[in-house]
């Protein structure tokens, strides 16, 4: 499967090429993007399909959409960042966009395991089944608990909506996770989206080796957000990306492959 294939939707949807950009050696000052809101970007590229949610609006101003409604296409992301602001920034507007379409609840639904430092505006949503701490007991009831209703729906019980879990800043307490809870994410990773669970997961640049490398693979689309003093892991692919991640990049901006050329996106604003 093509990893692109769940991510570019919106663009294939309005038969837009991507917009191309290579790595490269050069430097170049960053340019501030325009940030349109969450709702205007669906005003006006709208009415979307059920389970389909907004990242961003590309550099040629086409939407960056996800798609989470078919079983075959994995519907797994791993954001990566600075800092849990800029993840947080990243990952936000896709969950406010589930809230303000005319999907209710009952087809779509998301969850989020985060530490309380980072501030959840979503939190208040009826789409939102609650902000949960990783320190706390329920924090490691999270992942067996989505590993389990993805069994059940494997035997035809329990039908209901689309579930996004969402494991925030992930490095900081993927150790402090329950064995349970680490283990149940392999197979959540691997058959989840077959019966309508998605995870979507964001790590620090720094902790990008604190998740095991089984893990890392089994997202299927990563995304490169903003990087600045942050320190990079030294692997090839991020030494190739450097420039692109310290110099082209705004906080609210972020890199990703698809259909085999990167691609710069801009979050919008929620709103």
């Amino acid at each position: 499967m093509n990893s692109s294939e769940s991510l570019s939707v919106a663009r294939h949807l309005w038969g837009a090429k991507p917009a191309v950009s290579h790595p490269t050696t050069a430097v170049r000052p960053r340019t501030a993007a325009r940030r349109p809101t969450v709702r205007a970007v669906l005003r006006e590229w709208g009415p979307w399909l059920c389970c389909m949610a907004l990242m961003g609006v590309c550099d040629d101003g086409i939407p960056l959409a996800m798609r989470l409604h078919d079983p075959k296409r994995a519907g797994h992301y791993l954001f990566y960042g600075q800092d849990d602001r800029v993840l947080a920034t990243l990952v936000e507007p896709i969950l406010y966009s589930m809230t303000v379409q005319e999907w209710g609840p009952e087809h779509w639904q998301f969850l989020i395991l985060s530490e309380q430092s980072t501030e959840w505006q979503v939190e208040r949503s009826k789409h939102c089944k609650g902000v949960i701490s990783p320190h706390e007991r329920d924090g490691n009831e999270v992942i067996p608990a989505m590993a389990g209703l993805m069994e059940q729906r494997s035997f035809g019980r329990h039908r209901g909506p689309q579930y996004v879990v969402v494991l925030h800043d992930l490095g900081r307490y993927w150790k402090r996770l329950s064995e349970d809870a680490r283990y149940d994410l392999v197979p959540l990773l691997q058959r989840g989206h077959e019966f309508g669970v998605h995870v979507v997961a964001s790590v620090r640049y720094e902790h990008y080796h604190a998740l095991p490398q089984e893990v890392r693979r089994l997202f299927r689309q990563k995304v490169y957000g903003f990087a600045d003093d942050a320190h990079l892991p030294n692997t090839s692919a991020f030494r190739d990306m450097t420039n692109m991640l310290y110099y082209d990049l705004m906080p609210y901006q972020a890199w990703v492959r698809s259909g085999g050329e990167w691609m710069r996106y801009t979050a919008p604003r929620l709103g």
